[in-house]
């Protein structure tokens, strides 16, 4: 899966590993945290340095309220509290102050004083408020039991633990996941104000360009490293499979001129010497791999949908109502033919409810839920344990919901969402996450629906993988309905987003920037009060100044490694003409001493001999200095490819 994967994260560095499902980035993670052994190769960082990981996908038993369970985190350091007040009290009886023992436990106070410090101890309390805030618990929730939340929710009360913890570096497996775009948002500030280095798997683009400034790609197994965010690595990427397809196609029209030379030539006697040097040429020569087209990404899209009514589904009066919770009320929505919506609001506003209600898995307590004329859904859950059979295997899984019609197809529908050969025999509970979430979009495929319901569909895609659901979407004739925390993926399908708020709904005309920007909720605009991080920046900007001084000399550097390159490589263009013209030369001079025309011209062979002898000195200087400025041109593409 990887193979001499080799690259650093520095401090205070944010890092974002990127590459297509089953490319190995969790496992990637996984091998750093300590959890899974590398079968080569190491992981190397100071002995004490702490390392929190927050792993995709988290069973958190527990019968502690959620506050008891995140003070959990603070358990080692109220142990170092209390060792302080113990060596405080012997240092304080001590006599003499430059004993071996005295200044040992002195230096175990420094120790200890600076961890309650780093921990923020005495704002335990305050903290875990504010983190957990941020997350989504309002007070009332931190008294609950954590065994009473779903698993999405033990999954949060799990990041608040490690976002407590404050370690030196954080390994976070798609923490965004099973969180709503206002969390997402609080999420990254708090993260871009983490003193510590973090290194994520995610698929959030806008996430990972407002947080990280180095994406780390797996591709085929091996390792790339761009400096910048999520898109400025996506234009160093073409730039680099581009330069690629250049070398490559370059390589080959070389490597064919060679071979076309020595197959002419290789029987020859007066040729041996030039044969054997092209021979030794492209032995030497680093064979450039061929850039291959991406085929690690779902292909599909939605059949053609039914013609129906112009109202495709109408909710009146709807709300819900859970023993004294009210989730809303007075519901009044009416979706229409071909319309792609967004149902957004903020945690535990009732999108998830609502569109259970509107699936017919869930009842209201009152209202009305109508279907126009000929419509026919489909419905994508939010959590696959409610649709998908564990002992059923994933070939098995998609003909219970295939008609018999497109039975004969099944194995070429699964190829195209990455099921092929033997994948399809897996067992639906040893599928990942991605593998679930491909499946259960391959079943929507069955049918003849023309609207979808889709609750966060998006969860454990990767990027490819999300395109091609957007394409697909905004390609569909039908009508849509969905629920998703990735900006970019609402953004490009929606064409309007009805919000709950309050128990109320309201619809916004547009695409998704254009409701934040009704609401006064652009990027630009602050964050509110109640989102602040816990931690917070240096005061003084001379971090900031240095860093930005190291950036301006590695970039400094990288620009004269590019311009040498350059430089490197039209002398190289010109070496192969050279080279090219001399084989011309030579061969015009062969076939003149070989023309019986000249063959009694004793003087004319003797000229003849001489410049070819002139010729092929000149030849070998060519070849020699081809050779050196294409081993200079490769170490200059190496250094280029080095992280920054």
């Amino acid at each position: 899966m990887l193979r001499d994967a080799s690259f650093k994260v520095d401090d205070g560095e944010r890092a974002a590993i990127i590459g297509p499902n089953g490319a190995g980035k969790s496992t990637l993670l996984k091998i750093i945290a300590g959890s899974l052994a590398p079968e080569s190769g190491r992981v190397s960082y100071p002995k004490t340095t702490e390392i929190g990981y927050l792993p995709q996908e988290i069973d958190l038993k527990s019968d502690r309220t959620v506050e008891d369970e995140c003070k959990l985190v603070f358990e080692e350091v109220l142990a170092h509290e209390q060792e302080m007040r113990d060596i405080e009290h012997q240092l304080g009886e001590a006599e003499d102050h430059e004993s071996e023992a005295y200044l040992q436990m002195a230096d175990r106070y420094d120790y200890l004083l600076h961890e309650t410090m780093r921990r923020d101890i005495y704002s335990m309390d305050s903290n875990i408020g504010k983190v957990m805030n941020g997350l989504g618990f309002p007070p009332a929730d931190l008294k609950r039991k954590c065994s009473e939340f779903s698993g999405g929710w033990q999954m949060r009360i799990a990041l608040g633990k490690l976002l407590l913890s404050n370690p030196d570096i954080l390994l976070l497996d798609e923490p965004t996941n099973h969180l709503d775009i206002e969390t997402i948002t609080w999420l990254g500030a708090w993260l871009s104000n983490h003193e510590g280095s973090i290194l994520m798997v995610s698929h959030e683009r806008s996430f990972m360009d407002r947080l990280v400034n180095k994406v780390v790609e797996i591709d085929r197994g091996r390792v790339v490293v761009y400096r910048g965010n999520y898109t400025e690595s996506l234009q160093k990427r073409e730039e680099r499979r581009e330069m690629q397809r250049r070398a490559y196609e370059n390589q080959q029209i070389e490597l064919q001129q060679m071979q076309k030379f020595i197959d002419r030539f290789r029987y020859q006697a007066s040729k041996a010497a030039l044969v054997q040097s092209r021979i030794k040429q492209m032995e030497r020569i680093e064979v450039v791999e061929r850039p291959e087209d991406d085929q690690s990404t779902i292909h599909f899209k939605f059949p053609s949908a039914p013609r129906s009514g112009k109202e495709v589904i109408v909710g009146e009066g709807l709300s819900k109502v859970y023993g004294e919770k009210r989730v809303f009320s007075g519901v009044d929505a009416t979706v229409y033919r071909g319309e792609k919506i967004a149902l957004v609001g903020v945690n535990g506003a009732g999108k998830s409810t609502l569109m259970r209600i509107l699936a017919n898995r869930l009842d209201q307590t009152t209202g009305t839920v109508r279907y126009g004329s000929n419509v026919e859904y489909e419905y994508f859950a939010q959590y696959d344990s409610e649709d998908l059979h564990p002992n059923n295997t994933v070939l098995g899984e998609f003909l219970s919901k295939a008609p018999l019609s497109i039975s004969d197809r099944a194995r070429g529908i699964l190829g195209a969402f990455l099921f092929s050969g033997d994948d399809v025999e897996k067992k639906i509970a040893v599928l990942s996450g991605g593998e679930k979430t491909r499946l259960r979009l391959a079943r929507m495929l069955c049918g003849s629906s023309n609207l979808l319901l889709m609750d966060e569909p998006t969860n454990h895609l990767d990027i490819g993988s999300r395109l091609t659901l957007e394409n697909a979407l905004r390609q569909y004739d039908g009508a849509v309905i969905l629920v998703s925390h990735d900006r970019y993926f609402l953004d490009n399908v929606v064409t309007r987003v009805i919000e709950i708020s309050d128990g109320q709904v309201r619809s916004y005309p547009g695409k998704y920037t254009d409701y934040l920007h009704m609401k006064g909720l652009a990027e630009s605009g602050a964050q509110p009060a109640a989102a602040a991080p816990a931690a917070s920046a240096p005061a003084n900007g001379a971090g900031a100044t240095t860093a930005r001084d190291e950036r301006k000399r590695a970039n400094s550097d990288r620009n004269r490694l590019a311009n040498d390159l350059k430089r490197t490589q039209r002398e190289l263009e010109a070496a192969e003409e050279d080279v090219a013209r001399l084989d011309e030369e030579c061969r015009e001079l062969e076939n003149r001493l070989h023309d019986p025309a000249n063959a009694t011209n004793a003087e004319e062979l003797a000229r003849l001999a001489r410049t070819m002898e002139e010729v092929r000195s000149r030849q070998a200087a060519a070849e020699k200095q081809w050779t050196d400025l294409q081993i200079a041109a490769e170490e200059l593409e190496e250094q280029l490819a080095e992280p920054a």
